[in-house]
């Protein structure tokens, strides 16, 4: 990403009393093996990487309220500007940082790595939190934190329990192994 030299943040170091586990979901729709390792390779920067998972490819499913139409169908003969299939993957940080905080620095790292909103059929990186621990996060009155798609979708729920299968929904108290059991 940058020409200067950075230095990972160092495994372990985030032990300041208030850090939880967060999950962070990443997708991408366009050259999805590339954008997800820069991501991760973004992330690991900021936060303190605990662990990635492998990274899977799903059909695309109906975009939510902020991407926009869905991406396709989850045919393989979708039009050139409609990307049918998504490169998935999840990794497991601690921070001590709040929802907003880490919201906008994923934010940052989508629009570093060329996430350009005004295009939603071609998604070249897509960051979620998708849990934080002990947290339940409402915009108005929709959950946001817990993710929603981490209770229904495989491409949420299966990356997730591959990297932290001992963490608890916080609204189901369902464990991430769980989730994804019942949706494999």
């Amino acid at each position: 990403m940058s020409d200067r030299v950075r230095k990972r943040f160092p495994r372990g170091r985030d032990i300041h009393p208030d850090a939880r586990l967060v999950v962070i979901g990443l997708g991408s729709n366009t050259d999805g093996p590339a954008k997800i390792n820069d991501a991760i390779e973004e992330i690991s920067y900021r936060y303190d990487l605990l662990a990635r998972s492998t990274r899977y490819v799903s059909p695309a499913v109906g975009g939510g309220e902020e991407e926009g139409p869905s991406p396709g169908d989850g045919s393989t003969s979708a039009p050139p500007d409609q990307k049918a299939t998504y490169s998935n993957a999840a990794v497991l940080v601690r921070t001590s940082e709040s929802h907003d905080t880490i919201k906008a620095a994923l934010g940052e790292i989508e629009e570093a790595l060329g996430r350009d909103r005004s295009t939603p059929d071609a998604v070249a990186i897509d960051l979620d939190i998708l849990l934080i621990q002990g947290q339940v996060i409402r915009e108005g009155t929709r959950i946001v934190v817990p993710h929603p798609d981490l209770e229904t979708q495989r491409y949420a729920a299966i990356p997730s329990a591959e990297v932290a299968p001992f963490l608890r929904h916080s609204v189901t108290e369902a464990r991430l192994s769980e989730l994804a059991a019942a949706l494999a």
